[in-house]
């Protein structure tokens, strides 16, 4: 703080014109008598005692002045703290929100709503409190989030993104604030990476709107004809959750169908909708089999309780894809999802693991998981129990596998 400013001016004016008026007075009042010790050493004190109490007084003035400047920075610096605990929050939040929106709710317009709300926060709030060197890495890892992916595959962005802004929050990079914005015009260097933050936001703008012409694309068409089936190199593996034993016993009729339910709500259904034909397909059963099968998709089909109820649906139909009959339950399932697939490899016996998935189905986007369920379902790092299960339905029925598709696939990643 200044010990002469604007606002003190006027004080530190009066103060001396009062030592000025007092100083005259004195010498005046001295000059008109014969001086004498008394007289000489009196004036000296009262003009020290004068300017020692007015020291004094601008002193504590000035005390009291930075005292209340800190208290009112230290309002200010919590209410910016609060306001920027409060969004950083709320971006946090809307980065989740926007992930479930697909990964798990399988809404793409819910997804685009978050992914708007998403952008306001950022370019309405959020890059005011933040300096060029955290814009510029936001902008990066942003770039890096892919909503068509599990939540697994985005948990890392995600948490370098709370990183930087759990980094904010501290200050750690306010001495540096300055400093880099010093080797170029700092106002050029602010719209860069501006910029950059946009072209991020822009390209997912993308992504979202190719999901939304996917969906509608799926819904026109149950089939995929062989013109537009995709190679080896381009499938999809999943996850399929085996809900009972009636799905074994589908199996065991020669049906090869894989079933789930849903009782008022779509997001399995939904997400089966994504599979294409020829993505594959591992079923995992409880109870320590893990994975007994791998199958490659050939189409779908969806039976809902309004199309029961009405009669839309043969005989053979229900008996087809409603293995469990859960449109008769008194439950009343509303959706019967089914992929209708060929097995290309199967043990009955299970050959493990490599992540626990929860789910009833899922992408696989784990390479490695891959890899070991496909050297499992060839044969290979299995003990005897469970070697003695592949290729068979049961202890004395094979399958009939398509292993030139499996081969295929084992070639394509060099196992």
């Amino acid at each position: 703080m200044k010990v002469i400013s604007k606002e003190n001016m006027p004080y530190w004016l009066g103060a001396v014109v009062i030592l000025f008026v007092m100083c005259f007075v004195l010498l005046y009042f001295s000059e008109a008598q014969v001086p004498t010790n008394l007289t000489s050493s009196g004036i000296v004190a009262i003009i020290s005692a004068v300017i020692g109490v007015v020291l004094t007084a601008f002193a504590i003035s000035i005390q009291l002045k930075q005292q209340s400047d800190s208290e009112a920075q230290k309002d200010k610096d919590v209410k910016i703290f609060e306001k920027k605990i409060s969004i950083y929050t709320a971006f946090t939040s809307k980065i989740w929100e926007m992930v479930y929106a697909f990964d798990v709710e399988n809404d793409t317009n819910k997804l685009a709503k978050k992914y708007d709300e998403l952008k306001v926060i950022c370019f309405d709030q959020l890059v005011f409190f933040l300096n060029p060197v955290e814009t510029k890495n936001l902008a990066k890892i942003i770039a890096k989030i892919d909503t068509t992916k599990p939540i697994d595959y985005n948990l890392p962005h995600i948490c370098k993104i709370t990183n930087i802004l759990q980094n904010s929050l501290d200050n750690k990079h306010k001495d540096n604030k300055h400093k880099d914005s010093k080797h170029e015009d700092s106002k050029h260097e602010d719209e860069s990476f501006l910029k950059d933050l946009y072209n991020a936001f822009d390209k997912k703008d993308i992504e979202i709107k190719e999901e939304k012409k996917i969906e509608k694309t799926e819904e026109k068409e149950n089939t995929i004809s062989d013109e537009q089936q995709q190679p080896v190199q381009n499938i999809t593996f999943w996850h399929f959750n085996m809900w009972g034993d009636e799905q074994l016993k589908t199996f065991e009729k020669g049906k090869w169908v894989l079933n789930l339910i849903e009782y008022g709500e779509d997001w399995r259904t939904n997400l089966l909708k994504q599979v294409r034909s020829n993505d594959v397909v591992f079923l995992f059963r409880r109870g320590g089999h893990g994975y007994i099968g791998a199958f490659k998709v050939i189409d779908k089909k969806i039976l809902d309780d309004n199309g029961y109820k009405n009669n839309t649906y043969t005989q053979e139909d229900i008996s087809t894809f409603d293995i469990y009959n859960a449109l008769a339950d008194e439950d009343g399932a509303t959706l019967v999802s089914n992929l209708i697939v060929e097995p290309i490899a199967y043990n009955f016996k299970g050959v493990g693991y490599y992540t626990v998935r929860r789910r009833t189905i899922e992408r696989i986007n784990d390479t490695e998981a891959v890899k070991f369920l496909l050297k499992r379902f060839k044969g290979s790092e299995l003990d005897e129990n469970r070697l003695a299960g592949k290729g068979k339905l049961d202890e004395n029925t094979n399958v009939k596998l398509n292993e030139n598709y499996f081969s295929e696939i084992i070639k394509n990643y060099n196992l």
